[in-house]
């Protein structure tokens, strides 16, 4: 086994044993499981159908570790998806660059060339590993939703698995990416937020601590709900999704004024983590 393999193994055996109730940011969908790994004769079949060799380091990983599950944000994508098979032919439309080169737009689905996809952020933000093209090797991430294009975060597979490792063994959030502020949850909230100071008759920005916690405590369960826009193939438009590491902050930092948790309408894992009765199986 790989020393990522052997490291990870380590670290989700103490993070389960920690973690009971599926806190942490993610581990309600991957629940610390790693699927079981491809046969070395599947992915041999996998790659001559893509014609292709996969990058060493995330090839190594599903062939020795697992072929998704437990992984940087809200789980590691399977390879051995018809999804994953289709968006993986053809060439990744944009050019290399080093990671934090400014974004690169792309309409719709269309991005989705020459790529494997590796998580959902969050927010409908989709990180993935390009295996075609000149950025071959690097995990990208689409941050189009909240108007920030597309462009790499990282060189290579390793490390974009190591960052969610790091990160998660001293407890703190993955990396937002994204500006705090863009993402549709706090567009939405602070458009409810400005509706009840209007109510109120107050300037905006000046609704008080107890008008603030009575209208947060307002809303019923389930109330903010993130959806999906369809520009990726791992989700269909409108699909319930799960707040990004940004929106989860400040979550967390509104709890205190009266914003339970379970006023945030819980989000569907992408394929095929699906539980039954879902949109998609």
């Amino acid at each position: 086994m790989s020393e990522l393999g052997a490291a990870l193994h380590a670290w989700l055996a103490d993070a389960s044993a920690h973690d009971r109730g599926l806190r942490r940011f993610g581990a309600r969908h991957h629940r610390y499981r790693l699927a079981p790994p491809l046969p070395a004769a599947r992915l041999d079949a996998i790659e001559a159908e893509l014609g292709l060799r996969l990058p060493s380091e995330y090839r190594g990983l599903i062939a020795e570790v697992g072929d998704g599950g437990a992984g940087p944000y809200h789980g590691l994508m399977p390879l051995d998806h018809p999804v994953q098979r289709a968006v993986a032919h053809g060439e990744f439309p944009l050019a290399a660059a080093a990671p934090g080169a400014g974004p690169a737009e792309l309409a719709g689905r269309a991005l989705y060339r020459g790529v494997v996809g590796l998580g959902h952020v969050g927010c409908g933000y989709v990180a993935f590993l390009v295996v075609r093209g000149a950025a071959a090797g690097q995990v990208w991430l689409d941050l189009r939703g909240a108007g920030e294009g597309v462009g790499p975060i990282h060189p290579d597979f390793t490390s974009y698995y190591r960052a969610w490792i790091a990160r998660a063994a001293r407890n703190q959030l993955p990396d937002g990416w994204v500006t705090p502020g863009r993402c549709a949850l706090p567009a939405a909230l602070s458009s409810y937020l400005a509706g009840r100071e209007r109510a109120a008759g107050v300037p905006p920005g000046t609704l008080g601590d107890d008008a603030l916690r009575e209208a947060l405590g307002a809303l019923g369960p389930g109330a903010i709900r993130c959806a999906a826009s369809g520009d990726d193939p791992f989700f269909d438009a409108d699909e319930p999704i799960d707040p990004c590491p940004r929106c989860e902050q400040m979550i967390e930092n509104l709890a205190a004024r009266g914003l339970g948790r379970d006023r945030i309408a819980p989000g569907l894992p992408p394929w095929p983590q699906r539980p039954p009765g879902s949109v998609r199986a």
